[in-house]
């Protein structure tokens, strides 16, 4: 089965029922699934069954994804030293007519008065003007077909159901060394980014030095998670509102106190924290009117009363993430940055990730992860055609008759993977279960 699924995320197959057609037909598919002349494909309600029924929220597809990138790194094709993280953004198999409120429970009068003012009797008009259809959001409204998707729009772009194909890729072989699912929002796609980090560290066994990122993961909580996995931020600089007080100080002019948690003015006075900004992440400071009404500086300081500063609760992490930026090396992480759109241009134009096949975080997580798994193949098949050291001992596994070919070194990789897979304890909680099509 899972040979099969190679074979329709490979070729770009979406439907089911055709992928077992092509593999009853074909020659080259019958051979790289194991299938002789005389067996019969499986069906393709069978084919489901197994695919969803068994493996559905299994952790298999992660642990054979996570085999191929282990035979990319005995290879020696992955560096692990400098990697990027990206997003793009996958349309889900619902559309917006399946969005319906979120039930919240409320009194009779407040719900009464809801009916009223989304509901107008002929002629009414409700306290303001005429009435207004329900403006659509992720807080009031959900999908009754797919739950789990979220809304999404860009500039110039339709409002759609979608989710985010996360993407952690090695610099020097274009390898994906992680994927991982979220919703499209930039809060969960950089804070995904250090768990991402964290999870290739341990089962690639690398040690990454830097990551590039767009602006998207330039914000404070995003810098922060990177910067505790260990690892130096190559992020863009997010786009910030222009200071428009001309001749004031800026932010950058009041040094932070650490162990006092108190801002120091230019005139050496301390400001002292007033209160803290949770939606923003920032604490505001406040200076004392006695110090800034006999203050010298006052002009060029503030035009009220006294002065009030910010600092970010991240803003030592997002320091460390500009002294990056003025680095050489950072230039070389966004020059190679931009090769991970290729990535997503393949999976999209060829592999069918433009939209969701399946409904459900768990099936598109699936779908995120085979993509990946056959890129990885494409890309160590080519790094193996171009002369590695370790391609006399692939040819002499593989029948001499297909030679160098695509598919036969195709079927080399994902049968190391899958010797590796079954002799691990997560398989073999399902190995009793099978259904061998054979029989």
């Amino acid at each position: 089965m899972i040979r099969m699924l190679v074979v329709g995320y490979l070729y770009g197959i979406t439907s089911e029922r055709r992928l077992c057609q092509e593999v009853q037909l074909n020659l080259a598919y019958r051979w790289f699934c194991g299938l002789r002349l005389e067996d019969k494909a499986p069906d393709h309600s069978t084919f489901s069954k197994n695919r969803y029924g068994r493996f559905g929220e299994s952790g298999l597809f992660r642990v054979l994804f996570e085999q191929i990138v282990g035979q990319a790194v005995a290879h020696g094709l992955v560096k692990g030293k400098h990697l990027t993280v990206d997003a793009t953004t996958v349309q889900a198999n619902a559309s917006l007519d399946s969005l319906e409120p979120i039930m919240v429970s409320m009194n009779p009068d407040a719900y009464l008065q809801k009916v009223k003012e989304q509901n107008p009797v002929d002629g009414e008009t409700v306290e303001g003007g005429t009435a207004k259809p329900p403006k659509l959001s992720n807080e009031t409204h959900r999908s009754r077909t797919d739950p789990d998707a979220r809304l999404f729009s860009k500039p110039f772009q339709k409002t759609q159901l979608a989710y985010s194909d996360n993407v952690l890729m090695d610099n020097a072989s274009r390898i994906i060394m992680d994927v991982e699912v979220t919703e499209p929002n930039l809060h969960q796609e950089g804070q995904v980014a250090g768990q991402m980090l964290e999870r290739s560290r341990v089962a690639a066994g690398i040690e990454p030095k830097t990551v590039a990122g767009d602006k998207a993961y330039g914000y404070g909580a995003a810098v922060r998670r990177i910067c505790e996995a260990g690892v130096i931020p190559h992020v863009a600089q997010p786009v910030q509102g222009q200071w428009n007080a001309q001749g004031i100080y800026g932010k950058k002019d009041f040094p932070y106190d650490a162990q006092k948690d108190e801002l120091i003015c230019p005139a050496g006075k301390r400001l002292h924290k007033r209160t803290e900004h949770a939606r923003n992440r920032q604490s505001e400071y406040a200076a004392r009117l006695t110090d800034c009404q006999g203050c010298v500086l006052k002009t060029q300081c503030t035009r009220t009363r006294y002065r009030v500063a910010h600092r970010h609760w991240d803003q030592d992490y997002l320091d460390q993430a500009e002294e990056a930026r003025q680095t050489p090396g950072w230039l070389i992480s966004q020059r190679f940055r931009k090769h991970i759109e290729h990535l997503f241009a393949e999976a999209k134009e060829l592999m069918g990730l433009r939209r969701a096949r399946r409904r459900g975080i768990e099936q598109v997580r699936e779908q995120c992860l085979m993509t990946a798994l056959v890129q990885n193949i494409k890309r160590i098949v080519k790094f193996l055609q171009n002369g590695i050291p370790d391609m006399p001992a692939i040819t002499s596994i593989v029948p001499r008759c297909l030679g160098h070919t695509f598919s036969s070194l195709c079927c080399h990789i994902m049968s190391q993977s899958f010797i590796r897979l079954f002799q691990t304890p997560v398989f073999q909680n399902y190995s009793d279960n099978l259904i061998f099509w054979r029989q």
